[in-house]
């Protein structure tokens, strides 16, 4: 759709229906990140079992999201859209089912396969949606998946406020997700057919042969100036490798962090919740910000911010203390994926780029629990846990790599 025309009731009916998906996205994994210290306890689980157990998420991811390009690819956005969130909330509900580590864990796989299908698939149709939007809409989407973090979060709070078993939580949960994707599957709209302009500009498959693509790929890397570049991508990969450090180990432990300050159960499970939170506003901010400072000075002083506050939590040790420390590293980490994605597709061969970034989120979502969980068996959780700032120090080094991505 070109810029300027009315936007459709249809439109906005997908718009709402892909946000909702988003929001299913982010609030399953959630629902089950706010009990991982009360499964840890139920289980008697050690730290370092914990940290093994909780790389399933990641496995399945890996598979999950090969099986939904495929998926896309032969069916369709909207198909799939409408069918991985469904199958996204199953998972979650056989969590009490498994009654030690490895079963476990075999749960967590199928949740990580499904999460990493619905995560390629949604953001497919997300793209359909604001092709027709003519305008980006996809952060205010991400935002919502934000939302529905916070949300999951929530609601394991409130169960355990009402006293309700883990077993009732995780049931009502995926019923509730379940009927929210198929609700959300309506709206879904399908991929719109190339514009006779665009299907004369853009390239088709057999424009380029494999030799050419080789020799391409020597020009632009085997060079000097390509070595450049290629270190440059190696650069912006370990920047989202070290966010994902950063990101995901607020869903792994900081429950069982809080625990171990003397938290009750309830804010232990409002970790999570409190680190999503923090990068609700901040995403719903961060174009606004991206054009005013740059995306090098917002990285920087967010993950500056985040590294300072991590910091001194980890000194105080005082359960009020990290979790106002969660709200303000959600914030200061948020930019840094979408930054280093911007700088990474303002390279040549942007797919090359963007293929090795991504690859290193997933890798480094991968090895975050048991490299926590192995670090905090040797020196204990606290000192694993500095590890992020660390990581977020580090980043703020990294920062001038975005500076080859401009403006939104």
């Amino acid at each position: 759709m070109a810029e300027g025309l009315p936007i459709t009731r249809r439109l906005r009916r997908a718009r709402v229906a892909v946000s909702l998906i988003f929001f299913v996205h982010g609030a399953v994994f959630a629902s089950w990140a706010a009990r991982v210290p009360a499964v840890k306890d139920e289980l008697h689980l050690s730290e370092g079992m914990l940290g093994v157990v909780m790389a399933g998420p990641g496995l399945g991811a890996l598979a999950g999201s090969q099986l939904g390009g495929l998926m896309v690819q032969r069916l369709g956005s909207r198909t799939v859209s409408g069918l991985a969130p469904v199958a996204l909330s199953l998972p979650l509900g056989l969590v009490p089912v498994a009654q030690s580590a490895w079963p476990l864990m075999g749960v967590l796989v199928l949740l990580g396969a499904a999460d990493g299908c619905t995560s390629v698939a949604m953001n497919a149709q997300a793209v359909v949606v604001q092709r027709e939007y003519g305008r980006a809409v996809l952060n205010s989407m991400h935002a919502l998946r934000s939302v529905g973090a916070v949300a999951g979060g929530l609601a394991g709070v409130a169960t355990v406020s009402l006293g309700l078993t883990l077993t009732a939580q995780f049931v009502l949960m995926a019923l509730l997700l379940a009927v929210l994707s198929a609700a959300g599957a309506w709206g879904l709209i399908p991929e719109a057919e190339p514009s006779a302009k665009s299907a004369a500009t853009e390239p088709s498959p057999g424009d380029g042969d494999e030799r050419g693509d080789r020799t391409d790929a020597v020009a632009l890397y085997g060079s000097p100036r390509g070595r450049g570049r290629r270190a440059t991508v190696s650069l912006l990969a370990l920047m989202t490798f070290l966010a994902a450090l950063v990101e995901d180990t607020p869903a792994s432990w900081s429950g069982v962090y809080l625990r171990e300050l003397g938290a009750d159960a309830a804010t232990a499970a409002a970790g999570y919740a409190a680190f999503s939170a923090g990068g609700v506003v901040t995403r719903l901010l961060n174009d606004r910000l991206v054009n005013r400072l740059g995306w090098v000075r917002l990285i920087r002083t967010g993950t500056l911010c985040c590294a300072v506050v991590l910091a001194v939590a980890l000194l105080l040790g005082r359960p009020g203390v990290a979790l106002a420390a969660l709200v303000v590293a959600g914030a200061g980490i948020s930019a840094v994926f979408p930054g280093a994605f911007t700088a990474a597709g303002a390279l040549p061969r942007p797919g090359l780029a963007m293929g090795q970034v991504g690859f290193a989120g997933n890798l480094g979502w991968l090895l975050v629990p048991p490299l926590i969980g192995g670090a905090a068996t040797v020196v204990g959780l606290p000192l694993a846990l500095g590890l992020l700032v660390v990581a977020a120090l580090a980043i703020a080094l990294l920062a001038p790599l975005t500076r080859t991505g401009g403006t939104a």
